[in-house]
Order: structure tokens, then C-alpha cells, then sequence
């Protein structure tokens, strides 16, 4: 029967096999019993039936025959064909590995590691798989190599680890193979060496073994112990997804995410990842909580998303824990609750997730959620940037440029500004310019100056494109002045919402400098850049109210803005309120009191002209007395 089922001397035959074990069977014979009980378990040449296949495995069982033993052991562990019960399996299995058959001590070193029928014991799980391993049965060599990894039962050893995981990798199992490959790409018990790594993958792998088909992939997609080939990335990811595997599934739909080595298709990645979290796949529950936070490949849905980061995070993943407490903080697809927000970028920064380390020194630094304390602001920023988190290297140099939570030091600022902008980050490319332009912290320089805005401003930074505009206005940082170049700066940057742009912008359509005066255009500018906090804004909506440009006049309106402005201290709106109080202007009443106030306040922040209206205050307060004396006489 054995020949028939595996072509060895004839050809392959499977019902001539089931044939031939049936009259062996019929005589009670156990292994052809334990044969025709594997035929009806895996449905060979009959029907698929584990009821049966269970019975034939007792029968086998019962007469001493190891194999049986161990086969009909693992349908009491797994449920298959008998109602599922540990304890009976332990027992089969205990028969079976008194007789030395490794499969079974194998498996009892399972039960014990797991608890599995048994009290879990992993010093009794080492003697199993030992027992195992003594006869070169390579599943209890990959085990005993995982004890050794882990440091289970055992006192850890990778080199030990290594040892076994080849020892079983020779003999050709998979899952050894794997681990043996895993060892050599990052240097675990052995030197690190990609291309080993690579070609105990290709071993493993050739045998359809789907986390080595996964890591296989990876290195071709990084160029690790072989050429980068991208397309060679997506095959492997592709056959080990097709196995189900959820990290493969993961990877497979990052690559139809960004397009990597297929077209991008943000639906199909947006399923490949809800194919894994359905799995459990931590990562990809995270990354499908993303999809439907953007709308990406999926309809938008903030309350889904945050079931999904509720998963993920409940694994203890990362970035799901910092994007939920985001969700928290923003109230997106859950009430808004600060509380638990810090909760969440708490448990996220305690496995130095560097976004939620910054987050977390944002909460510090603005007293969001937690007490104010900039100087443990200054620390989680410092420890993400140490990390390399270029939006933390930014907040630290800004930090140190402005004394924030830690002693000014311009130096230290521009040093981490410098690490930031290497990489890219357009805020601290901004600042760096900022920096160069004034001479803090580093040499004054205009050509890295205007370098640093320019590479900020190619990446739409508005800050940047501002402060670009600004020095075409200016012929500042060794440009020569050019309007026409502000005022097409300015309105980028002002489409982009930076309200200092569409103050600038408006200011440039006032005048007419640049563009064509338009004095409407110029009052809308200013009240968007008003309703985005520019102060000056306030003051030129002022003046447009005052002037009755742009808009109907109307003192009232004017004043309002002037006070606005004035309250957030703007020199030009406490001399303008000054002035309008000494002549009594626009419907004020003649007031040297309230006047003296807002000259005194303007004066205070540096105006000449509000220091000049004081001393002619003070003059005339000293001449007055003298004429009313004089007149006084002829009275």
C-alpha cells in the first residue's frame, strides 16, 4: 500500500493504496490502521471523514503503535474528529513517548510549554524537547533552539540557539531555516551576514514556508544580502500573502499604498490591511485605522478608524496608541477628552515612540491635559530627538532659541535646527534661515539664509515662502528688490493660509507695489489674515474702516480694530488712539488722559513719533498754567 501511495516500484496508485491498507486493517494490523486512519483524515483516495480517521487511530492506539498513539493525541489537542480535551491528549502522548517516539515528545514538550493539559512547566517542556532532539527529530531542534533564544527553561544562549536552529536547518526544516536566517540578518548569536541570511531564506522559502518568503521579500525590497529588486520584493510579499501570513499582507498593501513595485491602488492596499487586522496583525489594524481616518482607498470614517487603533493599540502597538490619543485630543471619532489623550501618548512614549514622545512635551509645554512644565517638555523633546525625530529636533532648538524650559543657548539651537533641516523638516530649514539671516548662533550668511528659505519653501512651507516674499519687498539677504517676486510669494504663501502672507499680500494691493492697487482685494486679504491672528492685520482693517478703503467708512468700526490691535500691543494703533484722544478725531472726545495712556504704552514699545506727541504734551502741560495766570490779570 505504502508503495502504491508513493509511486516507489509502481505507479502511484492511491485507491490501490487504500485497497491494501484496508486488508491489512481488516487483520488488525496497527500501521496499516494508523495509514487508512491518515487517509481519511486528509481525504486520500476517500472521502475527507476525522470521525473515522479517529477511530482507526484508536484502534492502532490501543494495540501499542506509537504513531497512532501520537496522531490520535493531537485530534484530542485540536478538536478534530473527538471533542477537543487536552488531558487526553497528554495521556496518548505520554504513551507514545514512553516509546521513544519523537514526535510525541516533541509534542508533550509543547503541552508543558503551553499548559496544555498539564501544569505548565518549562523545565519538564526542555526535557521533552531534549528527548527529541537526542534522535535528530527537527521541530524539537527549533524548539529547543527557541528555548535557548528566549531563554526559556534555559539560560539564554543565542549562539546555542544558532546551533540548534542549523542543526535542524540541515536536516531541512523550515521554521529553523527561518530562525537561522533571522539570526544572521541582525547578528543574533552569529556575525551578521545578509548573505547567509539570504540563502537560508531561499531554503526555507523554496519549501513555501511563508515567514521566510516574508523576510525574503523584505531583503530584496532593502537590498539585503542581494540587489534591491523591487519587483522581486512584491513577489515574495505576494506568496506569502496568498498563505495568509498578516505581516506579508501588511507589507503587500504598503507597497499598493505608496506604489512601491505596483500601481497604487489605496483600496486594495486599504483591504489587504483589513485582511491582516482581521487576523490580529497589530500593524495592519493601525495602518487600516489610518485609511479610514483620510478617507484613503475606503469612505472616510473617524468612528471605524478608532475601533480599529482600540485593537491595535490593545496589543500594545505604538503608533496606534499615539494616533488614538491624536483622536482623543482632536475629538475625532470619539468625544474630546484630553485625559485620555496624555493617557495614550503616555503608553506610546514608555516604549520611546519618538511622535509621542513630542506629543507628550507638546502636552508640557502648552499645559495641555497636564500641569505646564517646560522643562519636561525640553526632555521628552530631547529624547525623541536623540531618536532622530526631526520634528522634536526642531522644537529642542527652538527651545534652546528662545530660553523655553532650558537656558537660551543660539549655539545648541542652530546644532539641532542643522540635524532637523538635513533631513528635510521645512520648519527647521525656516528657522535655520531665521538664524543665518540674524547671525544667531552661527555666522550671519544671506546666501544660506535665503538657501535655507527656498529649500523650505519648495516644500510649500509658508512660513518660508513668506519670509522669502519678505526679503524681495525689503532687498534684504542680498536680493534685490523685486515687488512683482513678493507680491507672487506672498500670495502663495497667503493661499496656503499664513495669515502674515495675506497681511503682507493685502498691505502690497493697498499700495500698489507690485501688483495692481486694488484697495477691495486688499481689504479681504486683511480680514483673513485677521481671523488667523495677525495683529497687523487688525491695525490695517483699521485704517481701511478709517480711510473708507476697500469698505463703507465708519469711525466706530475703525476704533473697534484699533483697539483690538492696540490690546495685543501694536505700537502704530496705540499711537493712532493716542492721537485721535489729544485731537478729539473720528468722533472721540478730547481726552489727555486716555491720550497720554496709549502715547505712554506706544512709547514704551519704542515709537519716536509716540515719544515726540508726549513731550508736546508735556510742554503744553507746563505752558497752560502760565496762561491762565496771564489771562487772569485783564479778567
Amino acid at each position: 500500500g505504502c508503495c502504491y501511495e508513493n509511486g516507489d516500484g509502481v505507479e502511484k496508485s492511491i485507491d490501490e493504496a487504500v485497497r491494501l491498507y484496508r486488508l491489512a486493517a481488516k487483520q488488525n494490523y496497527p500501521p496499516a490502521l494508523c495509514d487508512l486512519g491518515l487517509c481519511y483524515e486528509f481525504g486520500t483516495g476517500v472521502p475527507s471523514d476525522l470521525e473515522k480517521a479517529v477511530e482507526y487511530y484508536q484502534k492502532a492506539g490501543d494495540a501499542g503503535y506509537a504513531p497512532a498513539q501520537c496522531n490520535l493525541a493531537v485530534c484530542f489537542l485540536n478538536g478534530n474528529g473527538a471533542a477537543k480535551d487536552s488531558a487526553k491528549a497528554v495521556e496518548w502522548l505520554r504513551k507514545a513517548a514512553a516509546q521513544e517516539f519523537p514526535r510525541a515528545q516533541r509534542l508533550l514538550g509543547c503541552c508543558y510549554e503551553n499548559g496544555d493539559g498539564v501544569e505548565k512547566n518549562s523545565d519538564e517542556a526542555v526535557g521533552w524537547y531534549r528527548s527529541a532532539a537526542k534522535q535528530n527529530y527537527p521541530p524539537a531542534l527549533c524548539d529547543l533552539g527557541l528555548c535557548y533564544e528566549f531563554g526559556t527553561g534555559v539560560e539564554q544562549s543565542l549562539e546555542k540557539a544558532c546551533e540548534f536552529y542549523e542543526q535542524a536547518g540541515r536536516l531541512g526544516h523550515a521554521s529553523a531555516q527561518c530562525n537561522l536566517a533571522y539570526c544572521y540578518l541582525n547578528g543574533n548569536g552569529v556575525p551578521q551576514d545578509y548573505e547567509k541570511a539570504v540563502e537560508w531564506l531561499r531554503k526555507s522559502a523554496a519549501q513555501g514556508f511563508a515567514r521566510a518568503q516574508r523576510l525574503l521579500g523584505c531583503c530584496c525590497e532593502n537590498g539585503d544580502g542581494v540587489p534591491r529588486n523591487i519587483d522581486e520584493a512584491v513577489k515574495w510579499y505576494a506568496l506569502s500573502a496568498g498563505q495568509n501570513y498578516p505581516p506579508a499582507l501588511c507589507d503587500l498593501g504598503l507597497c499598493y499604498e505608496l506604489g512601491t513595485g505596483v500601481e497604487t491602488d489605496l483600496a486594495r492596499a486599504a483591504s489587504l490591511y483589513e485582511q491582516a487586522g482581521r487576523l490580529g496583525h497589530a500593524p495592519s489594524q493601525c495602518n487600516l485605522a489610518v485609511c479610514l481616518l483620510n478617507g484613503n482607498g475606503v469612505t472616510q470614517n473617524e468612528k471605524q478608524a478608532v475601533e480599529w487603533l482600540q485593537k491595535s493599540a490593545a496589543q500594545g502597538f505604538a503608533r496606534a496608541q499615539r494616533i488614538l490619543g491624536c483622536c482623543c485630543e482632536n475629538g475625532d471619532g470619539v468625544p474630546r477628552d484630553i485625559a485620555a489623550a496624555v493617557k495614550w501618548y503616555r503608553l506610546a512614549a514608555e516604549q520611546n515612540y519618538p511622535p509621542a514622545l513630542c506629543d507628550l512635551g507638546l502636552c508640557y509645554e502648552f499645559g495641555t491635559g497636564v500641569e505646564t512644565d517646560r522643562t519636561i517638555a525640553v526632555q521628552y523633546y530631547e529624547k525623541a530627538a536623540k531618536l532622530g525625530h526631526t520634528a522634536s529636533q526642531c522644537n529642542l532648538g527652538y527651545c534652546y532659541l528662545n530660553g523655553i524650559g532650558a537656558a537660551k543657548d543660539a549655539v545648541q539651537a542652530v546644532n539641532w535646527f542643522r540635524r532637523a533641516a538635513e533631513r528635510g523638516f521645512p520648519r527647521a530649514l525656516h528657522l535655520l534661515g531665521c538664524c543665518y539671516e540674524e547671525g544667531d548662533g552661527v555666522g550671519q550668511d544671506d546666501a544660506h539664509a535665503v538657501e535655507c528659505y527656498r529649500q523650505a519653501a519648495e516644500q510649500d512651507y509658508a512660513p518660508a515662502i513668506n519670509d522669502l516674499g519678505l526679503c524681495y519687498a525689503r532687498a534684504a539677504c542680498g536680493l534685490t528688490q523685486d515687488y512683482v517676486q513678493a507680491a507672487a510669494l506672498y500670495r502663495r504663501a497667503a493661499e496656503l493660509g499664513n495669515g502674515t502672507a495675506q497681511n503682507n499680500l493685502g498691505d502690497l494691493l493697498y499700495k500698489g507695489l507690485g501688483v495692481q492697487k486694488d484697495v477691495g482685494e486688499a481689504f479681504r486679504w486683511f480680514e483673513r489674515a485677521a481671523e488667523k491672528g495677525s495683529v497687523s492685520a487688525l491695525y490695517n482693517l483699521g485704517l481701511c474702516y478709517e480711510m473708507g478703503s476697500g469698505v463703507r467708512k465708519d469711525s466706530r468700526k475703525a476704533a473697534e480694530y484699533y483697539r483690538r490691535a492696540a490690546g495685543k500691543d501694536l505700537k502704530g494703533a496705540m499711537l493712532t488712539l493716542g492721537r485721535w484722544f489729544l485731537e478729539g478725531r473720528s468722533g472721540f472726545k478730547k481726552d489727555p488722559e486716555q491720550a497720554k495712556h496709549w502715547l505712554e504704552q506706544a512709547a514704551a514699545l519704542g515709537s519716536e513719533e509716540a515719544k515726540d506727541e508726549l513731550e508736546k504734551l508735556r510742554k503744553e502741560s507746563q505752558e497752560s498754567p502760565k496762561k491762565k495766570r496771564f489771562l487772569g490779570l485783564f479778567s
